[in-house]
């Protein structure tokens, strides 16, 4: 967008904005933010309900980091014309799914046919490292963009068995989330409903019997089709899973094996930009998002890869501070074979 538009645009708008005290800084602010992301709008009075919604996030992020009191930053993302009801509708998992999984995990034993358990950690030992990063072993693939579907769980899922892979088979392969998104269904026996949300127990469940693809072989699009599997020997299988103890020592011996498949209270994310988060309010934990635990470093901050894209955050990572921040110890996922 040239200035010419740019101008033009906020003469359009200043009667508006003197009248709700909106700054010029602040459309200039939209201006570029909407350019950068493309954003278009059905009609003129959605456009205007975005840019309202924009200008109020616009001044939570400048008021926090006005602040030099915070461990961490927030910035302008895609999600910046959203209110918080929307970007937890869109993005984060519905919670009808997570208390279905959480009641099952606590009413049985949440493994698969294997003889591994689920509550003990497959890394008891006390001599868990100082720092750990998958990232620097070259065991995490790169950073990818779940879109405005609620399909954190398949990346999840798919981060942790490509991490696995790679750590058991020294091949790091990309596997397809479509797959899990469009074949892990109610139809097909498990609990999960695509981009509103499912579990990534459930992707291990199928990828045990039915194997996952590349993701060059099945690409990601960020909408819900119709299952293009047939036969069960489609790619990497893993075929053994636990779940691990609530605790920060059992994670980071967990840690110290693989990157673990981790859920977590997103609610308050989506305009993080950098520094160790500890915004959760940790009086009123909900699960809603799946994530991948890649490490931790030497103060015991979480190392997390997101699927936001590598815009978001820290080039598409979080750091969480240690202990339960966000509730990242309450329900976490490593394959064990």
């Amino acid at each position: 967008m040239n200035t010419k538009i740019i101008l033009f645009s906020i003469a359009l708008v200043i009667p508006f904005c003197l009248a709700q005290n909106i700054s010029i800084e602040k459309l200039i602010a939209h201006n570029k933010w909407s350019s950068q992301y493309q954003r278009t709008y059905l009609s003129d009075e959605e456009k205007l309900f975005r840019q309202l919604v924009f200008f109020e996030n616009y001044q939570k992020v400048q008021d926090h980091n006005s602040q030099d009191h915070h461990t961490y930053s927030v910035g302008l993302n895609q999600f910046s014309d959203m209110t918080e009801e929307e970007f937890a509708e869109k993005i984060l998992i519905k919670s009808h799914i997570v208390d279905y999984h959480i009641q099952q995990a606590s009413s049985k034993n949440s493994t698969n046919s294997t003889n591994s358990s689920s509550h003990s950690s497959n890394s008891t030992s006390n001599h868990t490292a100082v720092i750990i990063d998958w990232r620097t072993k070259g065991a995490v693939t790169s950073v990818k963009d779940q879109g405005q579907c609620g399909s954190c769980w398949t990346f999840s899922a798919a981060g942790l068995m490509e991490s696995f892979n790679f750590i058991k088979n020294k091949n790091l392969t990309n596997f397809a989330e479509q797959q899990l998104l469009d074949c892990v269904i109610t139809a097909n026996g498990y609990y999960s409903y695509g981009c509103g949300g499912g579990w990534p127990l459930e992707a291990l469940k199928y990828a045990s019997k039915y194997g996952i693809q590349t993701l060059s072989s099945y690409p990601y699009v960020a909408v819900q089709k119709k299952c293009n599997i047939t036969g069960t020997n489609n790619g990497y299988k893993p075929q053994s899973w636990k779940i691990l103890p609530n605790t920060s020592k059992d994670l980071q011996s967990a840690l110290n094996s693989s990157p673990v498949s981790v859920l977590v209270d997103a609610t308050t994310w989506g305009n993080y930009r950098s520094g160790i988060y500890n915004g959760c309010n940790q009086t009123k934990i909900q699960l809603n998002h799946a994530v991948l635990a890649v490490g931790y470093d030497s103060q015991g901050n979480w190392i997390v890869k997101n699927s936001w894209s590598t815009g978001w955050g820290e080039q598409g990572y979080i750091r969480l501070a240690p202990n339960n921040t966000c509730g990242i110890l309450q329900y976490n996922i490593q394959i064990s074979a």
